[in-house]
């Protein structure tokens, strides 16, 4: 892979406060938070079955994320280090984070305050292709590591809404433990287990939406104030 570069996500957001939507869009495009799409078990698209894909919503373009459960099997330092010698020896996992630019990297990490060229994934938690950010995010060990992904996800205005709306994802209220969670042996299958465990299917909030209903319930959430996020 060789030539791969970082991925500038061109993103236009006020740091510290949550970005206005234009509420020509669609429920899901209007939605102010971030979400966790669980692909349904009847989803067949190869780009996305059995997938959990941490999505976020910037202002001027479509839903945008990152697959968080397909390995690419190399490492940063495979696939980076032919152009950039001093990351060679990096032996952080590479994932497949969806079919628009593989020859990209965008990256997941955790920062105290909202970079202006980064896409808010809930809590401190942050997507970003930004080379400054880059160089800043391969400097932190131990618990903040970030992790990196070949490509992102994204869709056009109202293509998310019909996908939801048809059945294909269980949409979730993001878990920022689960975007770091490189451990489970089946990320996707632990979700669609929580989704239809008897605890979930008797909280609503739990149990997700899919269909009419999480678009309908993305709707009244983009409706409702939004609470103050400081700055």
């Amino acid at each position: 892979m060789a030539g791969v570069a970082l991925l500038l996500l061109a993103v236009a957001a006020s740091a510290g406060r949550a970005v206005a939507r234009d509420l020509r869009s669609g429920p899901v495009e209007d939605a102010r938070d971030p979400v966790l799409l669980v692909a349904a078990p009847t989803l067949r698209d190869a780009d996305f079955a059995r997938t959990v894909v941490a999505v976020s919503f910037p202002p001027d373009v479509g839903p945008m994320g990152v697959i968080l459960n397909r390995p690419a099997g190399a490492s940063l330092g495979q696939v980076l280090g032919p152009s950039r010698p001093d990351l060679a020896a990096r032996d952080d996992p590479l994932w497949l984070g969806g079919p628009v630019a593989q020859d990209g990297v965008v990256f997941v990490f955790r920062a105290p305050e909202h970079p202006l060229v980064a896409l808010p994934l809930g809590d401190d938690c942050w997507l970003s292709g930004d080379g400054t950010l880059f160089a800043a995010a391969i400097a932190r060990s131990g618990t903040a590591t970030p992790r990196f992904f070949l490509g992102f996800a994204q869709w056009a205005d109202g293509q998310l809404d019909a996908e939801i709306a048809r059945g294909d994802w269980w949409v979730l209220p993001m878990d920022s433990r689960v975007l770091f969670d490189t451990a489970a042996p089946d990320l996707w299958q632990a979700l669609v287990d929580r989704v239809r465990s008897p605890s979930a299917q008797a909280d609503p909030a739990a149990r997700g939406a899919s269909g009419p209903a999480a678009v309908a319930a993305l709707r009244r959430r983009a409706a409702s104030p939004s609470p103050a996020s400081g700055g």
